[in-house]
């Protein structure tokens, strides 16, 4: 009979533990002459506040950055794709620096490969519209005749 309450009570007590959510990597303050900032590496968790005065994201592992994926075969393809803000809410621009290059088209596509943008690229600058879209991260693929050229990481906010 104690060690059954024992157990009873040991399970019971688990219930009541508190730990660690994510246990980051690496961590530090930043400081300037706007203030102070804490901030950490490998949290995945961040969830963002919304004033009149502005917006501020807390947390710790932001998605902000942008990564090219592309073809190591095309070494003479210069493309690339500057988002405003970083993480895009409101559209991404496809800014191609080698402009003899024709007949280019785009696709954007989330991460279960379905398509939920596409168009044809007709000028040096490109604005794809992402308002419609949900929060996530998304692939955009270039085209030239059918067949991928370059590949860029989205982040959608």
């Amino acid at each position: 009979m104690i060690k059954t309450t024992l157990v009873a009570c040991l399970l019971c007590a688990t219930q009541l533990i508190y730990s660690q959510q994510t246990i980051p990597a690496s961590g530090g303050e930043a400081t300037g002459s706007g203030g102070t900032s804490s901030y950490s590496v490998g949290q995945l968790a961040y969830s963002t506040n919304t004033g009149s005065n502005g917006s501020i994201t807390q947390g710790v592992q932001q998605s902000i950055e942008l990564f090219t994926l592309s073809n190591p075969e095309l070494t003479v393809l210069t493309l690339t794709a500057v988002t405003y803000p970083n993480p895009t809410t409101d559209y991404i621009v496809l800014a191609l620096k080698n402009s003899n290059l024709t007949d280019l088209s785009y696709a954007m596509y989330d991460l279960q490969g379905r398509i939920v943008s596409k168009g044809i690229v007709q000028q040096e600058n490109t604005a794809i519209a992402m308002q419609k879209l949900v929060t996530g991260v998304y692939v955009l693929k270039v085209n030239q005749n059918n067949q991928a050229l370059k590949s860029f990481k989205i982040i959608k906010k």
